[in-house]
């Protein structure tokens, strides 16, 4: 049985509510202290479900004091065998032993340990209580011990409903995430084609292909680049592409001698040519550095591509040719653009190596 599959707390008194030691009042009345941390967990138990019940060896007005004070459902008294008192327990609340937590301190509470779902022992309980509990508490008996338990239970309790909620949630996102991609498929063909085709007129004609962005988009840069210098379905020649994210002497002495929102431009001027190919990728369309690596394409020539969310913003102002995730959450735009790219890469790689199979390609 799983703990959050408890719904009694059964408790010994002496050495689990109470510290084992006995007072007497002027009397002559036996007297015995309950923490108030104890008692104030037991109520929030109560609050959140769970069903109260004493088995104890004890009997007598002064139990029945105990019973009254916490509000039990079930009291069964003078029990010396703790296993039997178990199952008395069950029948008077119609319960099946598994749906049981009983805390107990002594060698007789260790013998009922095995008949119930789950058991706990405070820190100072015998060796054998210990030995056999299913868990052993970190408090002792009558000092915090049953509000541990209590602790225990109820956080075992909400693990079903944040799993459900979870559940609910990741269901929530797979559905976003699915409609952004009929969004995609909707309207999204006709300029991924048209990007596809000015890519491969890029690298017929001798150009090469220049990615930056930052964050998950320089992650985008380098997996694109690496699809087309290594391969993406078929064996072949390599494609000339470069992340301008990668080399970290560059970025670090830019970003620190200069401006960070150099670190790609400076690389563009260095190395772009006209017949290049110069993309910027950005989910919030809002990258400084991304938009000065398209001016500075501009000013060397180069043809420049965006990839940004729908909202576009400066980058793709800043470039000839855009593909606009259609969504604004950014991880719908990131799923999107990887997929956008797997699509474009299968397509390029087609044309150049084997137009032959165009139709046929897979990854």
């Amino acid at each position: 049985m799983l703990v959050s599959g408890i719904t009694v707390l059964a408790l010994d008194v002496d050495g689990v509510l109470t510290d084992g030691r006995v007072a007497f009042g002027a009397s002559g009345d036996e007297v015995k202290g309950l923490v108030m941390r104890d008692l104030d967990a037991l109520a929030a138990a109560r609050r959140a479900g769970l069903r109260l019940a004493l088995v104890t060896g004890e009997q007598g007005p002064l139990v029945e004091a105990i019973a009254r004070r916490i509000g039990v459902d079930c009291v069964v008294a003078g029990a010396k065998d703790k296993r039997v008192g178990i199952i008395q327990l069950c029948d008077r609340m119609a319960v099946a032993s598994s749906q049981v937590c009983f805390v107990g301190d002594a060698d007789r509470d260790a013998l009922a340990f095995a008949s119930v779902g789950f058991s706990l022992a405070p820190a100072d309980a015998s060796a054998r209580a210990r030995q056999r509990a299913s868990r052993v508490l970190a408090a002792k008996g009558g000092a915090g011990a049953v509000a541990e338990a209590v602790e225990i239970l109820l956080e075992a309790r909400d693990i079903v409903p944040a799993r459900e909620r979870a559940e609910v949630r990741l269901r929530q996102i797979v559905e976003e995430s699915i409609r952004a991609h009929q969004k995609l498929l909707d309207e999204s063909l006709p300029i991924l084609s048209e990007i596809a085709m000015r890519l491969v007129g890029c690298l017929r004609s001798g150009g090469k292909l220049m990615f930056c962005g930052n964050g998950g988009s320089a992650a985008d840069a380098q997996h694109v680049a690496a699809e087309f210098v290594g391969r993406f379905a078929l064996e072949r020649e390599p494609f000339p592409a470069i992340a301008l994210t990668t080399d970290t002497s560059i970025l670090t002495a830019v970003g620190n001698d200069w401006d960070f929102r150099d670190v790609f431009a400076r690389q563009v001027r260095a190395l772009a040519k006209p017949l290049d190919v110069v993309i910027g990728i950005s989910t919030s369309g809002r990258s400084p550095n991304v938009v000065r690596a398209l001016d500075a394409a501009r000013e060397k020539g180069a043809f420049t591509l965006a990839f940004v969310g729908r909202n576009g913003g400066a980058v793709a102002k800043g470039a000839d040719l855009v593909f606009r995730a259609p969504d604004a959450a950014t991880a719908r735009v990131q799923e999107l653009h990887i997929l956008a790219w797997h699509g474009v890469c299968e397509i390029v790689e087609a044309a150049l190596a084997a137009p032959e199979s165009l139709a046929e390609t897979g990854s």
